[in-house]
C-alpha cells in the first residue's frame, strides 16, 4: 500500500509500505475519505510534542471495514461495514474515563500522533473506535463527523441557560462546525473572521450576521455564550468586549501561551470561562445524528478541495500555505 510518512520535521514522503494486519481487538480500515487538520500542519513543523518520527499523520477519518481480528472483539462490525473513526484511544479504567471524561484520560493516545494514521490506503485501529456511518450519509459528508464532534463537546461545557445570542469566533473547520451546531440551539449566532473565503462559508451555512474581526467593531455587549475558536490575544479581548455580564466563554481554539485573559473583565463581567478538549463517543454519536439533519451543502461549503493519496504532500503544503483559498482539505485515498 502506498502512505504518506512524516519522516522528520518538515518531510514528508510517499512510500510503499505493507499492508498492515489487526492485531487482538483491531480492525483494518480501507480509507475512503482522510481530512488534512490544523493540527497536522503544527505537526509537520514539529510543534506536536507526542508526535515522534516517522509517523503516518491523519486521524479524520472514513472508510470501510477490510479485515476483522479472529477474536470475541468485534464489536457487532463486519467487514464491509462503512465507518467513521473516533481517533482516541482510552484507557477505559483511570479516574476521569470512569467518571464520564474520557476525552481527557490520563492515558490518551491520539490515531495519526502516538501511533500511524490514516494518510494511507490502509490503516490500523481498536474496534471500540469504530462508529457506523447511516446509510443516509455519503463519505462525503461524514468525513465532517470528527471536527463535529469536537464542536458538540465543546457545546456541552456550557452551563449557560440563556440561549438568545451565541458567537463564534474564527471560521476555520471547527469554527464552521459549531456554527452548523449551534443554529439549533440559539435564536442567533454571530460569526467573527478575517478571511473572505471563510466569511462566504460562514454566510452559506446560514450565520445570522458575519463581522470582520479586525475591521469591524460590534457595538454591544449582548452574547450570551462566546466560542472562541482561534484562541490568540486579539480574539481573547474580543471576546472580552462582546460577551454579556454574566456571560460565558468557551475557549475551543489551540490557546497560545501568551493568549490569556485579562483578570479585571472576568471579575466585573462575573465572566465563567471553561475550556473543552477533543471529545468522547457520545459526542461523535451526536455529530452523526447532527450531520443526517444537516443539508450536504452546509458541508460542502467547508470542504475546499479534493485530492488523491498519490498528491498528498501537494495537499499538506497547499492547506498550510493557502488559508485564503482552503478550508478543510481531504485526501481521496480511493482515486
Amino acid at each position: 500500500m502506498i502512505c504518506n510518512v512524516l519522516k522528520e520535521r518538515n518531510v514528508l514522503a510517499i512510500e510503499e509500505r505493507p499492508v498492515p494486519v489487526p492485531g487482538p481487538k483491531q480492525v483494518r480500515i480501507r480509507t475512503a475519505l482522510a481530512g488534512i487538520c490544523g493540527s497536522d500542519i503544527h505537526a509537520l513543523h514539529g510543534l506536536q510534542p507526542s508526535l515522534s518520527f516517522p509517523t503516518v499523520m491523519g486521524h479524520e477519518l472514513v472508510g470501510t471495514v477490510d479485515a476483522i481480528a479472529n477474536d470475541d472483539g468485534t464489536g457487532g462490525f463486519h467487514v464491509g461495514d462503512r465507518v467513521a473513526i473516533d481517533p482516541s484511544f482510552r484507557c477505559g479504567v483511570c479516574t476521569l474515563c470512569i467518571s464520564g471524561k474520557e476525552n481527557i484520560c490520563e492515558e490518551l493516545r491520539v490515531l495519526g500522533v502516538h501511533c500511524d494514521g490514516g494518510f494511507a490506503e490502509y490503516f490500523l485501529c481498536d474496534v471500540g473506535m469504530l462508529h457506523k456511518i447511516p446509510d443516509s450519509l455519503g463519505f462525503e459528508q461524514a468525513i465532517f463527523c470528527e471536527p463535529l464532534s469536537i464542536a458538540m463537546h465543546a457545546i456541552t461545557r456550557m452551563t449557560a441557560t440563556a440561549r438568545k445570542r451565541a458567537a463564534v469566533i474564527g471560521a476555520g473547520p471547527i469554527g464552521l462546525a459549531l456554527l452548523i451546531a449551534l443554529k439549533e440551539l440559539f435564536e442567533e449566532v454571530l460569526v467573527f473572521e478575517v478571511l473572505e473565503n471563510r466569511k462566504v462559508a460562514a454566510n452559506a451555512i446560514g450565520a445570522d450576521h458575519v463581522y470582520d474581526s479586525v475591521g469591524e467593531r460590534y457595538p454591544h455587549e449582548d452574547v450570551d455564550v462566546v466560542f472562541d475558536a482561534v484562541s490568540i490575544p486579539s480574539t481573547a479581548t474580543l471576546t472580552e468586549q462582546i460577551v454579556r455580564r454574566g456571560g460565558e466563554v468557551i475557549v475551543v481554539g489551540m490557546a497560545k501561551p501568551d493568549a490569556g485573559f485579562r483578570l479585571l473583565p472576568i471579575l466585573k463581567k462575573e465572566l465563567s470561562i471553561r475550556g473543552t478538549r477533543m471529545t468522547r463517543p457520545e459526542d461523535f454519536t451526536a455529530a452523526l445524528q447532527l450531520l443526517e439533519r444537516t443539508d450536504p451543502r452546509a458541508i460542502e461549503a467547508v470542504i475546499t478541495g479534493y485530492w488523491p493519496l498519490a498528491d498528498s504532500i501537494q495537499a499538506i503544503r497547499h492547506a498550510e500555505t493557502h488559508a485564503d483559498a482552503c478550508i478543510k482539505e481531504v485526501l481521496d485515498c480511493r482515486r
